[in-house]
């Protein structure tokens, strides 16, 4: 039996980055059109059940769960027929079987669907932040700097928040042209 179970139950791995939202609900979608159906999220890692296969429409949303509105931003998609499959941090992963074709919007204009970005841009800003200011908060003593292991772990955690820095102001940027031509099509 839990072979079985086991055999119904799939894990991909697959790197898409939060501005890549739109390519992992195409992605999720034609899993779902082969059978496999999202259950559960963690960074880089999607858990899939095996289902019938069927058309599924997938849409992703970033919302605080602290946020005083949180509830109420629940039920408006439950309302609107989303199924809340699973969360990933402040990103919600939805799901919705389409009748007729007709798929309701997350949102209704492209100046609404940029709050998306935003709050996930607005998210981001501390933890850069945290980077930032950690870079030359750890000092040892002069005496133990002899290029030994000690020195070697210093350097290697300086190029990795050096590395994660540059990629989250890489992250700032793609997420605000995102912002950007979402902000300037409505205008149109």
């Amino acid at each position: 039996m839990k072979k079985q179970a086991e055999e119904n139950m799939k894990t991909f791995f697959k790197v898409i980055w939060a501005w890549e939202d739109e390519k992992e609900e195409n992605w999720l979608e034609q899993q779902a059109l082969q059978g496999w159906n999202l259950v559960e999220v963690a960074p880089f890692f999607y858990k899939f059940k095996r289902e019938k296969p069927r058309k599924v429409v997938y849409r992703l949303d970033y919302k605080g769960t602290l946020d005083k509105d949180y509830q109420e931003y629940l039920s408006i998609f439950r309302d609107s027929g989303w199924e809340l499959v699973t969360r990933m941090s402040n990103w919600h992963y939805y799901r919705l079987e389409p009748d007729n074709n007709t798929i309701p919007d997350l949102y209704n204009t492209n100046r609404t669907k940029a709050q998306k970005y935003r709050r996930l841009l607005v998210s981001l800003i501390p933890i850069f932040f945290i980077l930032v200011f950690t870079f030359n908060t750890i000092r040892l003593p002069r005496e133990i700097h002899d290029g030994g292991i000690v020195d070697w772990i210093y350097f290697v955690g300086f190029i990795l928040r050096l590395l994660i820095s540059v990629f989250l102001v890489y992250g700032f940027i793609r997420i605000a042209i995102k912002i950007r031509k979402l902000e300037s099509s409505s205008l149109e």
